[in-house]
């Protein structure tokens, strides 16, 4: 385990027995502060976060958006080491999806499967899905051993059936979870597995996982992308597109990835600072030295 990983686990294990405890009013001010001076630096990770924001957004990104994605990325920190600590009702209170009862609806007739980028707060979307009637299963990148049992016992304590990436038969236990009436919450904008797909990105290509449409053309379920983010301080929406129908070959599986890609794109254009992408999504920048 390098020193990164060991600061990063440490601080998740000490944010979630303390940081949840800080009204999350007082942690604004100092997240502000901190963003904008980050957003001023030019080191590799900075570098990629601004490269992903400019061609998401389609306008070279400013400071103020770097800025404002550094934010966003704080806030859902903080608000994931507090979560554990939030009541119910105000985890289903900060929350609004509008096509709630078409999910309903889609889960109980053939199941449902829903696909997010790295944007907004998944993991209070998760726990909103919990406490709202849809049980959620969901696969989790295996990192270190340690870190790995932390995150699998915090989903769990939301409510989330979690499942390690690399675990044998990940594909036959999400069919399973299907199948006992469980919401497959997948995230589809990183490619874990090497194995994806390339399709277009607002003229940009990407590779993005298949797993989700194989799922979906495997087991009948309805196949929704959906997108998270922020409303205001407190609230967050999750913004579901129209569902993707399955269709059959590659050129059929390339389609559903594509048309996934086009909701994600068109999503974030429109919010890109709640999608603050530090990892390699484009192709890769030149790095400032």
């Amino acid at each position: 385990m390098t020193w990164r990983d060991r600061a990063v686990r440490g601080i998740y294990r000490a944010g979630w027995t303390t940081l949840g405890a800080v009204p999350p009013g007082l942690l604004r001010g100092p997240i502000a502060v901190g963003a904008a001076a980050v957003a001023r630096t030019h080191g590799p990770h900075l570098t990629t976060l601004r490269h992903n924001l400019s061609l998401a957004s389609g306008r070279p990104a400013d400071d103020r958006l770097v800025a404002a994605a550094l934010r966003s990325y704080l806030r859902t920190l903080t608000e994931v080491l507090a979560l554990p600590r939030w009541r119910p009702d105000a985890i289903v209170s900060r929350v609004h999806v509008a096509e709630a009862p078409r999910l309903r609806r889609r889960q109980a007739e053939s199941g449902a499967i829903v696909v997010l980028p790295h944007s907004g707060n998944w993991d209070l979307a998760g726990a909103w899905a919990c406490l709202s009637g849809f049980p959620v299963t969901t696969v989790v990148e295996v990192l270190d051993p340690d870190a790995y049992a932390d995150f699998l016992a915090f989903r769990r304590g939301l409510g989330m059936e979690p499942i390690g990436h690399t675990e044998p038969d990940v594909m036959r236990r999400l069919a399973d979870a299907l199948h006992r009436g469980r919401t497959v919450c997948l995230i589809g904008d990183r490619d874990l597995t090497r194995s994806g797909v390339t399709v277009d990105w607002l003229g940009h290509p990407v590779r993005m996982p298949a797993g989700p449409a194989l799922l979906a053309r495997r087991t009948g379920a309805a196949l929704i992308p959906g997108v998270c983010q922020f409303v205001d301080s407190t609230r967050m929406i999750i913004d579901l597109g129209p569902e993707i129908r399955p269709a059959d070959g590659s050129d059929g599986l390339q389609s559903m990835v594509q048309q996934t890609a086009d909701h994600f794109a068109a999503a974030i254009a429109r919010q890109p600072q709640d999608w603050p992408m530090l990892q390699r999504f484009f192709a890769r920048p030149e790095i400032a030295r």
